[in-house]
């Protein structure tokens, strides 16, 4: 048996899921790099007949290697058709090494691109030229075997939409970090704007309003800024 593949490509992360979780289009309706066009309803028979009709179970491979079981990194946890290609949301196995090691590269972007491992049950010749040689194919059934992270993918389409790092939030503790991140400013624009006394003058006394309303600069505080920074830098 021989299997075709088409790859897509993988777009941003996020962390709504928890850590080791990505999800983009394993494949789209766009023509790919071999002139074939998947058409929409193509996986609603391999989904419904070999994955429970949810897209769940689908292995995922690291770059279509299939020669012993650490090739398989992760599963799906759904895949749905939807307007743009095939939807899915998959968990890596973090607890192989080959998998940890998958999902560094997802959230680094080294790696951003899906393929899928197929075999084309259904197609046609659909020719969209003057010539009878200028066409595509159109695959119109599939039956899918396995979803692999790629470098370089046929189909530039598919993306990884979202990589999931476990660094999810509540709304609520999201308002308090917030809060503490717009005092901290608030404390180094202080800072910033401060008139600077001379080297040699160390008296702290002043009668300057502004000099008095002005906050003290703790140590602590910068420590805690760099903390809440961090954490608001990364791409949820």
């Amino acid at each position: 048996m021989r299997l075709d593949f088409k790859g897509f490509e993988l777009k941003s992360l996020d962390d709504s899921q928890g850590e080791g979780v990505f999800s983009g289009y394993a494949s789209t309706w766009d023509k790919d790099l071999y002139d074939d066009v998947i058409v929409k309803g193509a996986f609603a028979e391999t989904l419904e007949n070999d994955y429970g009709g949810t897209g769940a179970g689908i292995p995922i491979h690291w770059q279509h290697k299939d020669d012993k079981p650490t090739d398989i990194i992760g599963e799906t946890l759904s895949a749905v058709e939807d307007e743009h290609g095939l939807l899915v949301t998959a968990r890596l196995d973090l607890d192989l090494p080959e998998g940890k090691r998958a999902y560094d590269l997802l959230k680094r972007g080294l790696i951003h691109q899906m393929s899928i491992g197929y075999i084309a049950e259904e197609t046609a010749f659909v020719q969209d030229g003057k010539s009878a040689w200028d066409g595509y194919r159109e695959i119109r059934q599939v039956k899918l075997f396995e979803i692999s992270l790629v470098q370089v993918a046929a189909n530039q389409g598919a993306e990884v939409l979202e990589v999931k790092s476990g660094r999810a939030i509540s709304a609520s503790n999201e308002g308090k970090l917030r809060a503490a991140l717009d005092s901290l400013h608030e404390v180094l624009d202080g800072i910033d704007s401060a008139d600077k006394k001379p080297d040699d003058d160390t008296d702290d006394s002043t009668d300057d309003p502004k000099k008095k309303n002005q906050k003290s600069f703790d140590p602590q505080w910068a420590e805690e800024y760099k903390t809440i920074s961090d954490f608001f830098s990364l791409e949820h």
